[in-house]
């Protein structure tokens, strides 16, 4: 992955390759189209053959297809994973033209110098979010697509709050993807949401454009990992949550002497991803050694997200 942060920058390249240079003899148009199925890895080798090796291999479109093979986890996943008819009326190959690589390759470098120590593919997952997944795109149809994986659940999830039917029905008005980080950010498990926001707003902490998910973002981009590679990211070992964006305003409980008492905004947390799924609950905003904040990148327009 450290190939497509340097691949454009100055490395040293060959003036010309040894022996005959098969790009010579083959038309261009036959020579992008063999460079399109080599590895983001072999791409950027390829960039220090030679000069013309070096402009061949920086075509944007060949490191789109790239990028949408091995990181992206577009339309063609979900339903290689899901079945084919768990999105439709989205038009063929929508999910790749829209794909904003020049966009996307700028974060990951962007990732790759906040930290060095990590591997962006592991860091980050790319996930295209489609409209009309399961029907349409929402906690609830998310969950009933998990029930394949957790049949023993009511809701799919481990643990649904009672409170999430606020946000159950909630949905997008379009596709778009969106880029999150695997795991809590430094520094952002066991203090408060004030400590939590300043490390979200400091851009030598985390990354320009970046946000706290939505709770529907979040679950989808977790749940993704798990369809297809059975990867359970904020798990319980440790247990760990991700604080979102929604807040669960205005519910009222019954205390044990029978009083009813409304409660102010609860903000939502996912994770503690075990063995019977993933779990979606509230908390306050004082601080807890086990919630954490994750950062989230749309490429929608904005007010993508319905009320």
């Amino acid at each position: 992955m450290s190939l497509i942060i340097n691949c454009h920058h100055h490395m040293p390249i060959a003036d010309e390759p040894i022996g005959i240079d098969a790009t010579d003899i083959f038309p261009h148009e036959l020579t992008l189209k063999v460079f399109s199925y080599l590895s983001l890895a072999n791409l950027g080798k390829s960039c220090l053959v030679s000069k013309k090796w070096h402009l061949l291999a920086s075509d944007h479109i060949l490191w789109k297809y790239a990028i949408y093979k091995e990181l992206a986890f577009g339309d063609d996943k979900w339903r290689q994973f899901l079945g084919k008819d768990v999105i439709k009326d989205e038009k063929h190959r929508e999910d790749f033209v829209s794909l904003p690589v020049n966009e996307i390759i700028k974060d990951y470098r962007r990732f790759k110098s906040i930290f060095p120590e990590k591997n962006v593919k592991d860091g980050l997952m790319l996930i295209r979010l489609p409209k009309t997944l399961n029907g349409q795109l929402t906690l609830k149809s998310l969950g009933e697509l998990a029930k394949r994986y957790f049949p023993n659940t009511k809701t799919g999830y481990g643990y649904l709050n009672i409170h999430m039917d606020k946000l159950g029905d909630k949905s997008i008005n379009q596709s778009c993807w969106v880029l999150m980080t695997q795991d809590a950010l430094p520094g952002s498990k066991g203090v408060n949401n004030t400590k939590q926001n300043e490390i979200m707003a400091d851009p030598t902490e985390t990354l320009i454009g970046f946000e706290l998910p939505g709770t529907l973002e979040a679950t989808t981009c977790i749940l993704a990992q798990y369809f297809g590679f059975k990867i359970r990211l904020f798990s319980n070992k440790p247990r760990t949550y991700i604080h979102c964006k929604d807040i669960v305003k205005g519910f009222q409980v019954i205390h044990e002497d029978k009083q009813v008492f409304t409660i102010g905004g609860y903000q939502v947390a996912v994770g503690n991803f075990h063995e019977n799924g993933l779990c979606i609950d509230i908390f306050d905003a004082l601080k807890n050694e086990v919630i954490g904040i994750a950062a989230l990148k749309s490429y929608a327009i904005k007010g993508a997200i319905l009320p």
